[in-house]
């Protein structure tokens, strides 16, 4: 046991010490990232060098002129754009001296471009053209050449498959319109995004790192281990999500479909895994709280195996997933005020922070529905605060489970060996039952019985051979017994007893007998009134036993006229028979107890009390 203590807190110092470090790595990597990620993906991307103006029209609508900060809607149909390139030099003066072929950086955020040259096309750059193929939709940078400096306009149209969740891809294509130089270009997109990228990566780190202490606290059952898994779960698919968010994914991840694959699904299963731990803590209306992440759990595969079974893009069934977890985030935030509502102290803080990331996902979703961004901005911010919240608690979690775990563990080893004591101790009871005397003499009275008397010999072997199989039947039956069980026993005992006792009376009244009792408690206790109270008497001589019961305890009383003794002194009960197993046994299994009063010349009185509370 010694040795079981020892490694448990090796285990939690070591810890203490790992999750110390880990936090202080991610604490400096998130300020980090925080500082070099402000600008949006939106912003500039290279030091200007080209600049364009033209004019566009929504459908067949009329023309406008695109002016720098004006939103163009691209999710009201398609949108043609008729643009003049310039150069300028590196001090920013304008080359319009003459025409040169440049190649653009263009950005296409679920959407497609068909570059006209009068009514033809003679260029496509379209994720979902049956050319590229139908899965392919997603963000990514392509590139394209154009003439800058000509009179003539580029001419481009922008076509959106998707009625939702890229408002703003117009407006990010224009912005982000840049020469595609060299290799430089595609390390100074993938460098603005790495810092998103790795507190990414450290998120998915830290959720292994949960994992694995997860699979420790169950493989040695610990209680709160359910909670741990989930908090892993959650933090690993929040980080899939950061990373896949950050700026620069295509040139990180260049299969176009698996980024758009991973990036829905992580949050999916983020916000899936965030309601079920949501639901662990919900104590008044838990039931709703299951039920809800059950039919939560349902709909996500369903959104899952969609675009896997019909022609529909994975992309679009992203509306009806939204729509599904603003349902069930209603249902969880109507669960949530009603516990913060009846909670107290540290469970009104936890309930009330439950509600951010659910109040977050809200905000997102109205967000990007106006475009006034696009993702989880809000959800990314409120997850790492509650992040490090979490992660204080989890510090505390652990230790405090490890303690219960141990004691745990020495209470089963308690339990073990006081279950070999109780197992010895009916062995002892039931031994010092079947004296060799009392059995000499019962055989003794048989025989004579049998000549004298033969049907009350046979009575007295059918008494002889009960009373014998229930002192048997005890090393089987660890549990408590019924009170009327009991009594059998003490009956078959005292038939015995009566037929070389013919002169002791015996009374019995029972007022309760529907409550239980370790086994061989009351006939023990009838036999010592019997060996150390009557049969010092001249003759004769009674024993009284009552059973009832009051408001808070069951009483068995058992009383005798014998010859009593001085209670001042101290009573030597190896020489009363199982008064020591009767005493512990009472105690350990119906936390009752025995007491004792008797007068010399008066007699002695045993009761044996079984509180209610402690019934079996």
């Amino acid at each position: 046991m010694q040795d079981l203590k020892n490694k448990f807190q090796y285990f939690k110092n070591k810890y203490f010490s790992i999750v110390g470090v880990m936090l202080l790595i991610f604490l400096a990597l998130f300020l980090l990232w925080f500082n070099n990620t402000k600008s949006q993906q939106s912003a500039g991307v290279t030091p200007a060098r080209i600049y364009f103006d033209g004019e566009y029209r929504i459908g067949d609508g009329e023309w406008l002129t695109i002016k720098k900060g004006k939103h163009i809607p691209s999710t009201e149909g398609d949108v043609t754009l008729r643009i003049n390139f310039h150069l300028t030099d590196p001090y920013g003066n304008p080359m319009d001296d003459m025409e040169r072929v440049v190649p653009l950086a263009l950005y296409t955020d679920h959407i497609g471009l068909a570059f006209y040259s009068g009514d033809r096309i003679v260029y496509v750059i379209d994720n979902e053209n049956p050319a590229i193929g139908e899965s392919a939709c997603g963000e990514n940078w392509t590139m394209h050449a154009v003439t800058a400096g000509s009179s003539a306009p580029t001419v481009m149209v922008v076509h959106n498959p998707h009625a939702f969740g890229n408002e703003n891809a117009i407006d990010e294509l224009l912005s982000n319109i840049a020469i595609w130089g060299n290799i430089e270009f595609e390390k100074e997109i993938l460098q603005r995004g790495e810092p998103q990228r790795n507190a990414g990566m450290l998120f998915m780190l830290v959720s292994v790192v949960f994992l694995g202490i997860a699979l420790f606290s169950t493989l040695i059952h610990i209680k709160s281990h359910k909670i741990i898994w989930l908090l892993g779960l959650v933090v690993l698919f929040a980080g899939a999500y950061i990373v896949y968010s950050a700026v620069g994914v295509p040139f990180w991840s260049e299969s176009v479909a698996s980024n758009t694959t991973m990036l829905i699904c992580s949050m999916m299963f983020y916000m899936l895994f965030l309601s079920i731990s949501i639901s662990y803590f919900l104590k008044a209306s838990r039931k709703v709280g299951e039920i809800t992440v059950i039919l939560l759990g349902v709909a996500n595969a369903v959104f899952l195996l969609l675009p896997i079974l019909t022609d529909v893009f994975f992309y679009d069934v992203q509306i009806f997933w939204v729509a599904t977890q603003f349902v069930a985030n209603a249902v969880l935030i109507f669960c949530l005020v009603k516990e913060v509502i009846g909670a107290e102290g540290w469970g009104r803080w936890l309930y009330t922070g439950a509600l951010l990331p659910l109040i977050a996902f809200g905000v997102d979703a109205a967000g990007t529905w106006l475009g006034a961004w696009q993702g989880g901005v809000v959800s990314q911010y409120v997850f790492i605060a509650l992040f490090a919240v979490a992660t204080v608690m989890v510090l505390k979690l652990i230790p405090h489970s490890i303690n219960v775990a141990t004691k745990a563990k020495e209470l089963e080893m308690e339990k073990i060996v006081l279950g070999a004591e109780l197992a010895e101790s009916r062995i002892s009871t039931m031994m010092s039952q079947i004296r060799p005397h009392f059995v000499y003499n019962t055989l003794g009275s048989i025989e004579q019985l049998c000549k004298l008397d033969p049907p009350k010999a046979g009575e007295l072997v059918h008494n002889f051979a009960k009373y014998l199989r229930g002192n048997f039947g005890e090393l089987d039956n660890p549990k408590p017994i019924l009170m009327s069980q009991e009594m059998e026993h003490v009956h078959h005992y005292i038939s015995i007893e009566n037929v070389r006792f013919p002169d002791m009376t015996f009374t019995f009244e029972m007022k309760s007998d529907d409550f239980h009792i370790p086994a061989l408690t009351i006939q023990p206790i009838v036999e010592n009134a019997i060996k150390h109270g009557l049969m010092k008497l001249p003759r004769g001589g009674t024993i009284r036993v009552v059973s009832y019961e009051t408001d808070t305890d069951y009483c068995i009383s058992v009383v005798d006229d014998g010859v009593g003794f001085d209670t001042g002194v101290l009573i030597d009960e190896r020489t009363h028979v199982g008064l020591r197993n009767i005493r512990e046994r009472l105690k350990v299994m119906v936390n009752g107890k025995l007491e004792i009063e008797s007068t010399i010349g008066v007699g002695t009185r045993v009761l044996v009390t079984i509180p209610k509370e402690d019934k079996k």
